[in-house]
């Protein structure tokens, strides 16, 4: 049986930080299954600062639609050209029509029904997922979306409807999964991986230095990834003052302003950079840092960074977010934690002792059991706990996934 195709609603757009988004529809495509790849269709309600933003994007509704892209793992991609109200029933009507027809075109070319495979419970999703008629509907939840903004929290009954009838539900960190379980009984818990066999081949043999660190003294500490809100901006200058002989480089596009960072003189950015560039900064860094801030969204935030770190065997210095706190339980206390600036710059300066590198095999070890190929190959085959809870008339369609 040819592998079933699958639509994917994601909450990311495919070009943006390379995330589980993109890691996990890459194995499945590897696997068999013929994935639609639908870049993010929104999930909070639009402020007035964004109406130039939303006139542009009612003019593209009219337009001659972008042709699918196609990305070199052989994915589709479709950019939504839809209306900016995601809570509104009219605009959702017409959102299901204009993107329904390039989703449905792509669908008569594909054999058989298709998995729904959705990163947003949006009531936008909901509806495209009803006309889809999918053999099973797959709700992947990796972030605590209703904290990530006030305008977001919108989404709450959408989502909660979603737990509902979603047939099975993934979830990356063990509060999301606690919350999914208020109106589920099961939820099955698959936290981000690693490329393992990639990232181990840059640190066996690391290729030549990028020109941003060419350039730097040492030592060096690492950040890959977006600067977001929840990047800790005020954190990382407070450190970078007291260590002012080592070298901070953060590698990721900037979407909060970072102007008072940039004049620190050793904090050095390079903007965003292919994932497959990622191996070799880490490759010739000394040691790497999450500097996240503490609040109700990063309770529930398990980042991708840090097994890529573990993985290339470097020393890492994170705050306290839970999901961190709990992953360096189980694995013996591995990330150095701190809060405050001087605590943080103080676990910097331990990170980068010799004890600390000597230490890399046991990092190394810890990232081996962490691959996407394991967590894809769990999620192509969940657990026979969540089988027997599920519905009758569902549970029998989970072969559709592992076909």
């Amino acid at each position: 049986m040819a592998a079933a195709p699958i639509v994917t609603f994601s909450s990311i757009d495919w070009d943006y930080v390379w995330q589980g988004h993109q890691e996990v529809m890459t194995r499945l495509a590897e696997a068999g299954h013929p994935i639609l790849f639908v870049e993010n269709t929104g999930l909070r309600r639009p402020r007035l600062s964004d109406w130039s933003r939303i006139r542009r994007r009612a003019a593209t509704l009219a337009s001659p639609g972008r042709r699918n892209a196609r990305s070199s793992f052989g994915i589709e991609i479709l950019s939504p050209r839809v209306l900016p109200f995601p809570y509104s029933s009219p605009a959702v009507a017409l959102n299901r029509l204009v993107l329904g027809g390039p989703i449905r075109r792509w669908l008569t070319r594909q054999a058989g029904r298709p998995i729904v495979w959705t990163y947003l419970p949006t009531p936008l999703v909901h509806a495209l997922a009803e006309q889809l008629d999918p053999v099973l509907l797959i709700y992947c939840c990796v972030d605590d979306l209703p904290a990530s903004s006030d305008l977001a929290r919108a989404v709450v009954p959408s989502e909660n409807e979603m737990f509902r009838k979603a047939d099975l539900v993934f979830v990356t960190a063990e509060r999301l999964r606690e919350k999914a379980l208020r109106y589920r009984s099961s939820a099955e818990l698959f936290p981000s991986g690693v490329d393992y066999e990639r990232f181990e081949a840059a640190r066996v043999n690391p290729p030549d230095p990028p020109a941003e660190i060419r350039a730097l003294a040492r030592p060096v500490v690492g950040y890959v990834g977006g600067v977001h809100r929840w990047f800790d901006v005020s954190l990382l200058e407070a450190v970078a003052k007291s260590l002012p002989e080592v070298q901070f480089l953060v590698v990721g596009p900037s979407t909060v302003p970072v102007e008072s960072l940039s004049r620190t003189s050793n904090v050095h950015f390079t903007g965003a950079r292919p994932h497959e560039d990622i191996p070799t900064y880490l490759a010739h860094v000394e040691a790497a840092i999450i500097p996240y801030v503490r609040d109700e969204y990063t309770a529930s935030v398990f980042p991708t960074k840090l097994v890529e770190y573990l993985a290339m065997g470097l020393p890492v210095v994170s705050t306290s977010i839970p999901e961190v706190v709990a992953f360096n339980k189980r694995h013996g206390d591995i990330v150095e934690m701190a809060d405050t600036p001087d605590a943080f710059a103080a676990a910097v300066r331990r990170a980068l002792k010799p004890q600390a590198l000597a230490a890399r095999d046991a990092r190394i070890e810890v990232a081996k059991h962490q691959s996407w190929s394991a967590r894809v190959a769990g999620m192509r085959s969940p657990s026979p706990a969540i089988r027997a809870a599920e519905r009758s008339d569902t549970s029998s369609l989970t072969p559709a996934l592992r076909s």
